[in-house]
């Protein structure tokens, strides 16, 4: 984790660069001058000619920095995502992030070489009497090997317990991804995404069979084409549409997770959050199956091919399957009335029924 330090200063050096007044914007400066301050480079070009002196820091964003033979850099060099082709000399460390280090011959560094994500070349033709850093993402997930400089034996505990960790990390960043994804799809695509969820719910098995054939028939289809040498570009789009499909069909799985969690917890999700969400907890137990009992592959294929088949019912979430009416009419049997099992008898009013009988009687005593 030392070498993670030798970073440190150039994130400092940013920080100081933005905040203090003196910081000087990209120029290119005369040939034969001394000049003091840091110099700030944002998505320009700066040259530093032969025999130029610069008594400050450089920090590049996204620009392109030539330093020419003789020339001296009395500071160090942060490179962010930009280009440095480096002839002259400098007595501070050059850190690059994202950047292309370039050394040409006679190059002299008196400090580091640190770099993260970028290319760097030359080092052979330069002088560098510090050490050269160089980084990977690999390197933040537990690459000791790297981190060390050395190979580590496969059974040391610390090797064991990088790879473990590497493994870990390495799944949470995938998952999180799937539930970003299946979030943004979910905003650009509800319709089509709700679609397929209906074809997966309302035929499961179906779906499960289509996709798990697919997946059979693919490779062998992939081979005929690929034999045809004419076809290769048929086959490299048939293995992006398959690819694409797949990736819907999960996160429309992972969808309806979201959904039938949201019933459960008696709450009212958007349809982005329930489909980041339901993706988020369908990788979350893939992957713990995955440790606990050795299916995580199991049921990866089986979700993957629930998915497919649902996206080729719905035909890439352009119609349901099955359609609304013939649903309604094959899954839905008629609803039929009660019946009522007392006698429809129409009673009448009682005061009317009283009426007859007070009349005989009248009559009866007026006789």
């Amino acid at each position: 984790m030392k070498t993670l330090n030798k970073l440190i200063p150039f994130f400092i050096v940013l920080v100081l660069l933005f905040s203090l007044p003196v910081v000087v914007l990209a120029q290119e400066p005369p040939p034969g001058q001394t000049f003091s301050g840091d110099k700030l480079i944002f998505g320009d070009d700066y040259f530093l000619r032969e025999g130029q002196v610069l008594n400050g820091n450089l920090v590049v964003l996204g620009g392109n920095v030539v330093i020419e033979t003789n020339a001296t850099v009395n500071g160090d060099i942060a490179l962010v995502g930009g280009n440095l082709d480096f002839s002259g000399t400098i007595s501070g460390t050059i850190s690059a992030i994202g950047g292309n280090v370039v050394f040409n011959s006679g190059a002299i560094v008196r400090g580091n070489v640190d770099t993260f994500g970028g290319n760097l070349s030359g080092t052979d033709e330069a002088t560098i009497f510090g050490r050269v850093n160089t980084l990977t993402p690999r390197t933040v997930l537990f690459n000791y090997d790297r981190i060390y400089g050395g190979t580590i034996d496969p059974l040391h505990p610390l090797k064991i317990a990088g790879t473990f960790l590497n493994d870990i990390l390495s799944n949470i960043l995938r998952i999180l991804a799937f539930a970003i994804l299946a979030l943004v799809v979910a905003l650009l695509m509800p319709k089509p995404l709700d679609r397929v969820t209906q074809s997966i719910a309302s035929q499961p098995l179906l779906s499960g069979g289509i996709g798990i054939l697919t997946l059979l028939l693919t490779p062998l289809i992939l081979l005929i084409l690929i034999i045809t040498l004419l076809l290769i570009p048929v086959a490299l789009i048939a293995v992006l549409v398959l690819t694409v499909a797949l990736l819907f069909g999960w996160i429309a799985i992972g969808y309806e997770i979201g959904r039938r969690l949201a019933v459960l917890l008696k709450t009212h999700w958007a349809e982005a959050i329930s489909a980041g969400l339901g993706t988020l907890v369908l990788g979350t137990i893939i992957w713990l199956f995955g440790y606990i009992f050795c299916l995580g592959g199991l049921i990866s294929i089986l979700v993957a091919s629930v998915g497919l088949g649902g996206v080729i019912l719905s035909k890439f979430g352009t119609q349901g399957y099955p359609t609304n009416s013939s649903t309604r009419s094959t899954l839905i049997p008629p609803v039929i009335p009660p019946i009522d099992p007392s006698p429809s008898v129409v009673q009448s009013n009682p005061t009317e029924m009283e009426q007859p009988s007070n009349g005989v009687k009248s009559e009866i005593k007026g006789q």
